[in-house]
């Protein structure tokens, strides 16, 4: 159930991203931006997604450096909006709308408006296969990064059916959807010990044109690995040290002294980022006997998978957390590609809308 719950949060980490990206470019005149980050936007456009630039004029319509809302992390992430406006006497039509994010100098997510599939690229491909295998040579070359096994890995999947395998330490699940169009999303993760780490997601259409990407693995080093802490001993963990918890009402008042059970409890293993480094954690959640003031009827607990470290505490409030102190699980399958195919500007209004309730809940707060 937890698991369910973060997934329908995650559908952010691209819807999120996206939103925050097309509602501070509405919201916010561009800003300047250093040449490297539209120097790496261009070479994506032209020699990864394959589009002949020939064809049209290349143009940033929106450049903005934003923090991530609530964040105790001061993380930046560059928001850009690019168009394509095809040429005079190139039989193009209609204008091609790019939305990149751009975090450390890294581009960890593009994807094309459900509206631009339009888009002409000099290759058509037989099949989805073939195109995703496409993609991952050019993006290969682009990032410096080993996708061989990825892209052995399609060798064996049905691009037709949902799936999931594994080989060794990576993941790859295969999701066919109609959402906005009939697709396939591919996810790779790097896992370890059963927790999930770096992600490369990727969503191509029936025609075989990758229009949507997020990757974490130029972004994130993976950290210690080690789960020393097992499931029951994070939930004893997090359970003996509830006394050193509390919280404080709008009138002042402190809400303390917590009963809970531990059959009334659970644990999830997650990972999170400290100084961009990614770490194992218990996500623990621990059922209340009664309703406490603020509609908390549970506390959720954060604790390392390999100090035992509790880290964080958190309230669940009848509606969804109230705290503003939880970790930013690095695995939600919010990230999946279907998050970022927003259809024009009244969903990426409403998708900016839910981005302020989903930020609330996933909002991280480290104790050093």
């Amino acid at each position: 159930m937890i698991r369910k719950h973060l997934t329908k949060i995650f559908i952010p980490l691209l819807i999120v991203l996206m939103a925050v990206s097309f509602f501070g470019a509405v919201l916010s005149p561009a800003t300047s931006q250093t040449p490297t980050a539209q120097d790496k936007v261009t070479d994506i456009i032209e020699n990864v997604m394959s589009v002949d630039l020939s064809k049209y004029t290349l143009e940033i319509k929106s450049n903005s450096l934003d923090g991530v809302p609530l964040s105790n992390n001061d993380r930046k992430i560059t928001n850009l909006i690019c168009t394509l406006t095809p040429l005079e006497g190139t039989g193009e039509s209609g204008v091609v709308t790019i939305f990149f994010m751009v975090e450390r100098d890294v581009v960890i997510n593009y994807f094309v408006d459900v509206a631009s599939l339009h888009v002409i690229t000099p290759v058509q491909y037989a099949n989805q296969r073939e195109a995703v295998k496409s993609f991952l040579e050019k993006y290969q070359a682009y990032t410096s990064i080993d996708s061989s096994n990825l892209m052995a890995m399609l060798d064996d999947v049905d691009m037709a059916k949902n799936s999931t395998m594994t080989r060794e330490n990576v993941k790859l699940v295969l999701s066919v959807s109609s959402f906005f169009g009939a697709q396939t999303t591919l996810r790779w993760t790097y896992t370890v010990n059963g927790a999930d780490y770096t992600v490369l997601d990727v969503s191509v259409t029936a025609g075989g044109f990758v229009r949507a990407m997020y990757d974490s693995r130029a972004l994130y080093k993976v950290g210690d690995t080690s789960i020393s802490i097992s499931k029951e001993q994070a939930i004893g963990i997090a359970i003996a040290n509830l006394s050193s918890y509390s919280y404080a009402m709008p009138d002042g008042s402190v809400v303390k002294d917590f009963k809970v059970s531990r059959d009334k409890a659970g644990a999830v293993l997650f990972t999170s980022p400290v100084d961009y480094e990614l770490r194992p954690y218990w996500d623990v959640r621990m059922m209340l006997d009664e309703v406490y003031p603020g509609s908390v009827h549970g506390i959720t607990a954060f604790v390392w998978a390999n100090s035992g470290e509790v880290f964080s505490y958190s309230n669940i409030a009848i509606g969804g957390a109230i705290t503003s102190d939880a970790p930013d699980p690095v695995d939600s399958d919010p990230l999946s590609s279907e998050y970022v195919l927003l259809a024009g500007v009244a969903v990426a209004v409403v998708a900016a809308i839910i981005v302020v309730a989903v930020i609330g809940v996933l909002v991280k707060k480290r104790h050093n």
